[in-house]
Parts: structure tokens; sequence; C-alpha cells
């Protein structure tokens, strides 16, 4: 159990999660020894039935074999923070809640016929201090909140035939408890959904005052009052967590998104993969994490590796990034032919001492100048395979190749092909979150050049190298950085902002880590 403020919980059990635990390796058992008995029923697997069977059976196995491209995980401190806000709201709800007037006739010795109503019952005080949370794996979360207090003012009138009386009554209901499990789901947009199950609350002492010297009307007030109040309240307070689900936790998730689209070819899904798992230590949201195209969308020509990550204390949400998110991005832009670029000599930086022009080519490649002189050129690269991301110790790795296509520009605009250079360039990466985006940069390692066609006779590409440097360096480098530099929004749900970020690369995944603020 984790216990998050001072008090003792009640109405909590202990629940272990072993019988999870051995379930789960019963299941995986079950699933190892069907396995080893399927050469035992391949002589018997000829009816419809049989082969149905096995088509449902390969299916769910290929099912469960799905990974997310990234995870998050929301820790005991955000649990926490999450659970103090629905208990803020409800400590609001409370102090705004209309109760019903007390009224009624009783029949005493003294005064026979009386008859009593209690009104303008108003609540002036909540208090909900101590909440504790336990969790139950692959069940939910059991939330209870104990040592709780809320106090009431009100007007009594009290008549019969012989007397007719009134004054103020003020009471306090202590020791309130409130018990109640906050289950999790997946609804059929892939967003995440919470449902309350099994609440209950209990008042176990009532403090009344009632001004003034008549004891035997304290009495009677006590009697009237306390059983209809208890009652009241105690339906109520079950009553208005659900409310506060409906009117305000669902709205809440429904603003998650759970696709965002970038251009008019790209998006990303966000959705959920499977409903949210609640673990020892966090809850845990495997999402699918994935770029894909609007126009046509197909799966992939990848999977996702397994993303399993440790959290700490010290953040209320971590989330890993696998490298298929991003590689998802890189096999997409590709296939919809983002990843080129034509370059211009007035792409170039106006104080630029290099021209992109046959005469400044043709000091590298004399018989550029030779036979196309005094000509403006005109360079198209363009990747011939997806960019691939790897993270490694502290640093991002990509690697790309591609082809660039030169060309002279003759007077009448048309285009005389000169020569066509293979590059493989390899590109440091950095990853960073800025306004609830997630941004990069790219920063040039090495770049190797081949040639593959020339036009213009045979030449030493190597003498390319360090125009080619500085064309990527200058030119397409900062293209793409200014891109990466507006970033590519995360799947948040609405007043959520981010706080206190770490980010740190680590084998296979990028891991961010975070604490939330609610506004």
């Amino acid at each position: 159990m984790y216990k998050v403020r001072s008090g003792q919980a009640v109405m909590l059990e202990q629940i272990s999660g072993d019988h999870a635990d051995e379930g789960g390796q019963a299941i995986a058992s079950d699933v190892l020894v069907t396995l080893g008995k399927i050469q035992d029923f391949k002589d018997t697997m000829r009816s419809p039935g049989h082969l149905v069977f096995c088509a449902l059976f390969l299916h769910a196995v290929g099912v469960w074999a799905i990974n997310p491209g990234f995870e998050g995980k929301i820790t005991t401190r955000g649990i926490d923070y999450g659970c103090q806000i629905i208990m803020s709201v409800l400590q609001a709800r409370l102090l705004e809640m209309k109760i019903p007037d007390i009224s009624g006739i009783k029949y005493t010795n003294a005064l026979h016929q009386l008859q009593y109503n209690i009104k303008r019952i108003t609540i002036s005080n909540v208090n909900l201090p101590d909440m504790s949370f336990t969790s139950v794996p692959n069940m939910g979360l059991k939330v209870a909140v104990s040592n709780g207090y809320i106090e009431t003012n009100g007007n009594w009138h009290i008549k019969s035939k012989i007397l007719r009386t009134y004054g103020t009554v003020k009471a306090k209901f202590n020791s309130i408890a409130i018990s109640f499990y906050l289950t999790f789901g997946k609804d059929n947009t892939g967003r995440p959904t919470a449902s309350i199950t099994d609440c209950a609350s209990y008042i176990s002492k009532l403090q009344i005052y009632v001004p003034g010297k008549a004891s035997w009307l304290y009495n009677l007030i006590i009697r009237w009052f306390e059983p209809s109040l208890r009652s009241y309240l105690n339906g109520k307070i079950c009553l208005e967590l659900q409310n506060i689900l409906s009117e305000k936790v669902h709205p809440f998730l429904q603003t998650v998104p759970v696709t965002k689209k970038i251009d008019k070819y790209v998006g990303i899904d966000y959705s959920l993969t499977s409903p949210p798992i609640v673990a020892k230590d966090s809850l845990i949201l495997p999402l699918k994490g994935e770029f894909y195209n609007l126009l046509h969308r197909t799966n992939v020509p990848f999977s996702a590796p397994p993303l399993d990550f440790l959290v700490g204390h010290d953040r209320m949400l971590y989330i890993g990034f696998s490298e298929y998110f991003f590689n998802t991005a890189g096999y997409v832009f590709n296939s919809v032919g983002d990843l080129s670029i034509n370059i211009t000599d007035d792409m170039l930086p106006e104080d630029s001492h290099i021209h992109l022009d046959t005469a400044t080519i043709g000091t590298l490649i004399p018989q550029v100048k030779k036979m196309y002189p005094l000509m403006r050129m005109k360079l198209h690269l363009v990747t011939d395979s997806a960019p691939f991301v790897a993270f490694g110790s502290g640093k991002i790795i990509l690697t790309t190749s591609g082809d660039i296509y030169a060309f002279a520009i003759l007077p009448n605009s048309t285009l005389a092909p000169l020569f066509n250079v293979k590059l493989n360039t390899q590109i440091t990466t950095t990853v960073g979150i800025k306004n609830d985006k997630i941004t990069g940069q790219l920063t040039l390692d090495r770049m190797q050049l081949s040639l593959k066609k020339s036009n213009i006779g045979p030449f030493q590409v190597n003498c390319l190298q360090t125009s080619i440097d500085f064309l990527v360096s200058i030119v397409i480098l900062p293209r793409i950085n200014a891109v990466l530099a507006d970033g590519y929004p995360l799947p948040l749900i609405d007043h959520i902002k981010f706080s206190n970020l770490i980010v740190q690369p680590h084998k296979n995944f990028l891991l961010f880590a975070t604490d939330l603020t609610y506004n």
C-alpha cells in the first residue's frame, strides 16, 4: 500500500499481487505447453473447426506480440496528484451541495403531536485530509480517504398546540471514510477510460451544538437530525464521485489526442494499443506511437521492439520513446517524397564565398566549366531509403543515404545533367521537449561520396567532399532543423503542462521524465 498522507487509512485491504503473478505464470505455462503440442495436433488438424481454432490461436499470439511505439508510466506521485485533484473537486462539490429540509411529526408524552422542521441546511466546511491508494495489478487502484469531516449549519423550528420555538443548529460529522476502486479501460477510439466501482462511505461520529439551555430540545434535534443527514450524506458522497467521473474526468480524457495531422500527407497515431495497466509502482499507458501516411495507410515493414524501463519516484511521468517511433517518421516521410530538396545558388548565405555555378564547380572539375561556362547550377538531393535512428549510450545517431543529381541550368532554363553522386551520411541528433512538443537538432558527423554516373567524363569525386559538406551543413541541415525546432506535438490532455523535465537517451529508446501540472 502506498501511504500518501498522514493518518490511518480505513476500509482498505492489503491485496497481494502474488495471485496475479501466479496467474500470469500459469498463462505463460499454458501457452508453452500448447506450443509444444502443436506438432502432436498436426495430424489431427483436418476438420474446418480445427483449422479455425488454429487460425484464432495464431492470431491471438500475433496480437500479444504487438509492442507500443512509446510507453508512458505514471508513478505513485503522479497517481497521488490525480487522486488529490479528484478529492479537491469532491470537496468543492460537497460544499455546493443543496441539502433538503428535514421535517416530520413526532409524538411525545409531554407535548403530544410535535411538528418539526430543520431547514436551510448548508455545508460550511469539508475536509478530506488523508488519502491513500493501493495498486492492485491487473485490476485497478483501490483508493481510500480517512479522518474526514463535514460541518453543517441549519435552522430548526418546532411547534405543537402549546409550543412554538426555533433556533440554530451546528453539526460536525467526524471520522468520514470513503473507499472505491478506480479502474481503467480503452474505448473504440483508443482513448483511455476510467470508472469507479465498489464505492462506499461511512460516517461514524456526529457532534452537534444547539445554542440555549433547553436540553430536552437538544436531545430531540439530535435524534431527528443525525440519521436523516447521515443517510443523505452517505448516499451523496459516492453519487458525487460518479458525477465527477462522468462530468469532469470523462470529458477530460476525451481530449487525449489519438491522432495528430502533421501535414497534408503525414500524421501520428497516439492511440492506446491496450487498456492502461495497473502495475505495482505505476500506471502504464502503452501507446501505438507511430507516424503514418494520411492518404494511404499501410503497415511499416518493421516492428516495434519490446520497451521496458524502470521508473524512479522523483517525477510524476516517465515516457519511453522507442527507436520505432522515430524510424516510422523516416519511413513515412520518405515514402511520401518529403525527404528531397533542390539546392540553387540563391539558397546560399549572402556573404558566402562559394557559389553554386559552373565557374565555382569548374575549379574542382575543369570539364564542367569547359562544357558549360558561366551557368548557374542546380542540385537535387533525394534519399534512396528511409533514414534510420539508433539510440546508443548517451547519444542518438541517424544514418541515411541518397543521391545528388547535379545539373547545369541552360540559358533557356532547361537542365543539362552533369553527374550523379551517391552519399552516405551519419548525423548526431539531439532531442528535447519545448512547449509540449518533441523537438530535435541535427549535426553532421561524416559523409561518404561515390560517383554513380557522369555525363562530363570521369573525375575524382573526393574533390567535391568539402563543397558538399558545406552545402549540407549550411543549406540542408538548417532547413531541416527549422522544422524540427518547431516540433511534433505530444499527446497531452487539455490543461496539463510539463515541468522539471529530464531527457536521457538509452539503448533502443529515449526516456523523458517530467512532473505534471494541471491548470
